[in-house]
Formats: C-alpha cells, sequence, structure tokens
C-alpha cells in the first residue's frame, strides 16, 4: 500500500473533449480556500483543445495524464495511480466547487475520523450557468452512518460523485476500482463497495455544481446500454459480502429491479440470476412472485413459450396457493393471445393508479 500525504486532497478530473468547460472547473479549484489538494486531469484521448487548456495553467498542484481514450471508468482508475492525498475528491471537468468545498469537507473528516466520507448539497445548473434544482431534491435520505442499504437501493444517495469527499485507505485496503464495462454509473458502483466498509457524514451546505447539458454521458447513451450498465451494477452489488447484511425487502427489491426492470427480455441471463445463491435464499413466495412477474413479463414480449411455462411452473412449485400465477398458467396455455390482452388491460388499470416517476421533474 503506497504512503498517502497527510490532509492533501486528491481530486480526480476525468476529461475528454470538454474545451468548453474545464477552465471553469479548474478555476473552481484554485479558488478554494483549502490550499492542500492537487487536481490530477486525465485527458482521455480528446481531440479538441482540452489538453492545450490545462497546460496552459503554471500551478504545480494541477497534474495533466494523457491516455487513449478509454472511458470514464479507465480515466478515474488512472488518476487514481496517480493520486498522493490520504481524501480523495471528485469534479467532472464540466462541473464547479463553490469556494468553501474542500474546507468544509476535509474539516468535518478531521473532527470525525470514525467516517470514511462526507457529502454535500449543491446544485445542477445548465450549459449556460443558470441554477436549476438543488442536488438534495433528487435524493432520498440525507442519510448517515452506515449508507450501504441505502445506496443499494438506489443511486440517489450521494447523486453525482462531485459532492463526495473519501478516505483513500479504504481504497487501497480493499483494491477498489471503477469497472470499465460499466458506462452508465460506474460511481454508483464504486460507492456501493466502498460504502461496505465506511460510515458517511453529512453536510447540509451548498458546495458544488453539477452541470446538464445535452452532451452528459448519461444523454448520449443509448437505452440498450445504459440497462446493460445498470444490471452489471446490480449483479455485481448481488454478489458482495455485505449483502447479505441487508433487510430482506431491500434485497428482494435489488431482485425485482434486476430481473424485471433492467433484464427483460434477455430470459437467459434472467435464469443466471435465478440460479444464484442469494436468489435462493429469498423466502419461497417472494421466488414464487418473482418467477410469476418474471413470466408475465415474457408473455407479453413473445418470449420462447418455454420461458413463461418454465418460470409459472417454478412459481407453482414454490408456491401452489398463488391463484394468479395458477389462473396465467391455464390462460396461457388456451391462448397466448388471450392472456397478452388480459395483461395489457391489468398493466394499463396499474399505470393509471401508480405515481409519476421520481426523477422526471429536472426540466
Amino acid at each position: 500500500m503506497k504512503e498517502m500525504k497527510t490532509s492533501l486532497v486528491s481530486i480526480m478530473m476525468p476529461a475528454y473533449n470538454a474545451e468548453r468547460y474545464i477552465a471553469l472547473a479548474i478555476e473552481s479549484v484554485l479558488a478554494q480556500s483549502y490550499p492542500e489538494w492537487e487536481l490530477v486531469v486525465v485527458n482521455d484521448g480528446s481531440s479538441d483543445a482540452t489538453a492545450e487548456i490545462v497546460a496552459g495553467y503554471s500551478d504545480p498542484r494541477i497534474k495533466l495524464i494523457h491516455q487513449e481514450n478509454s472511458g470514464e471508468a479507465t480515466a478515474r482508475n488512472t488518476a487514481l495511480d496517480h493520486m498522493q492525498g490520504e481524501l480523495v475528491a471528485f469534479l467532472d471537468a464540466d462541473d464547479q466547487y463553490f469556494p468553501g468545498h474542500l474546507e468544509l469537507t476535509v474539516g468535518y473528516l478531521n473532527k470525525h475520523p470514525d467516517k470514511g466520507g462526507v457529502y454535500t448539497d449543491g446544485y445542477h445548473y445548465d450549459q449556460n450557468g443558470r441554477l436549476m434544482k438543488s442536488l438534495s431534491s433528487r435524493r432520498r435520505g440525507p442519510y448517515e452512518g452506515w449508507v450501504f442499504e441505502q445506496v443499494v437501493r438506489a443511486s440517489d444517495v450521494f447523486g453525482p460523485p462531485v459532492c463526495l469527499v473519501l478516505r483513500h485507505r479504504p481504497i487501497d485496503e480493499h483494491e477498489l476500482r471503477f469497472d470499465r464495462r460499466i458506462v452508465i454509473g460506474p460511481d454508483w458502483d464504486f460507492t456501493t463497495r466502498y460504502a461496505q466498509y465506511a460510515e458517511f457524514g453529512y453536510l447540509d451546505e451548498f458546495t458544488c455544481l453539477y452541470r446538464v447539458h445535452p452532451t452528459n454521458i448519461s444523454f448520449r447513451t443509448n437505452k440498450s446500454k445504459k440497462l446493460e450498465s445498470l444490471a452489471l451494477c446490480r449483479e455485481k452489488t448481488v454478489q458482495l459480502p455485505g449483502f447479505t447484511r441487508l433487510s430482506l425487502e431491500t434485497r428482494q427489491y435489488v431482485f425485482y429491479d434486476l430481473l424485471i426492470d433492467l433484464l427483460a427480455g434477455r430470459p437467459e441471463r434472467q435464469v443466471e440470476i435465478t440460479q444464484l445463491p442469494q436468489f435462493l435464499a429469498l423466502p419461497v413466495e417472494q421466488r414464487a412472485i418473482l418467477f410469476r412477474l418474471m413470466a408475465s413479463q415474457a408473455i407479453l414480449q413473445r418470449t420462447d413459450k418455454h420461458y413463461p411455462i418454465e418460470w409459472l411452473c417454478q412459481s407453482l412449485e414454490l408456491n401452489p396457493l398463488d391463484w394468479r400465477a395458477a389462473s396465467l398458467y391455464r390462460m396461457y396455455r388456451l391462448s397466448p393471445e388471450l392472456c397478452r390482452v388480459a395483461l395489457r388491460i391489468k398493466g394499463l388499470m396499474e399505470l393509471k393508479r401508480s405515481s409519476s416517476l421520481p426523477f422526471g421533474d429536472l426540466k
């Protein structure tokens, strides 16, 4: 384990074709009231003036590292490899800190040696610098202490990592890295694994800005890749040692999200998940419900008949008294098309009763 410099904050900044905003991001670091920092900028194969802009700064605390275009996760790992500070902060090339961000977060961690990380509030802002909603308006919580359970449920505990400062030691001790296979959510995957081993504090202070614009990777990535990345996040989480410590409700929620929402239309992967020991550890009633829901979805999507029949049989084997599974099985064997019509009607009725999407309000 390499020796880290006490009180030094290492700020990682992956940068790809970031010429429009990167100077503002760097200036926000230079304006920090806390002076003990290093900024590790990883130029991820940019084809614009990103590298020239960064190289124009003479402050020795700014380090510029070049790599071939390899994606966000690899750039973050490159930054980790070159960091020397005992603390790790995050600043993307299109975001900004307020001047007191590092002073507040470092001060908190100095006063709370039992905490492995701290996060703050901030604002979303648009491509023209106009302030939008607060980060906290799109979060659950705030949560403090052992937040692993809440982070597993969804990525909205911290939101964008610009608000986070972590201790470096757990990263080294547990060999934590960003997964290059994950296009959307590598930071969620990383902080989920980090949260197994560390407790968090929260500061109710606005210390940063997260920019929302059409070139954000979340806007540029197609739906299929998003689902694949999020499914991989879920699959990895299920197999973490800390997963067995979670409440039954959270474990059920994770498997529902993975099997029903993220892996829809991918029956081979769904079968693999249902064979995991963590799935088999769920109560039989819950496994029966998940098999029935998987079958309903497969019927609507006209998946190979083998799968919905097999899943309905497994559902009934686990819970012979489930009249919904029994009715669905009989109807599907009698008339797959009639079954699909009934499921569509049921789905429309449920949709009318459901509330709006939790994060569809950021405009």
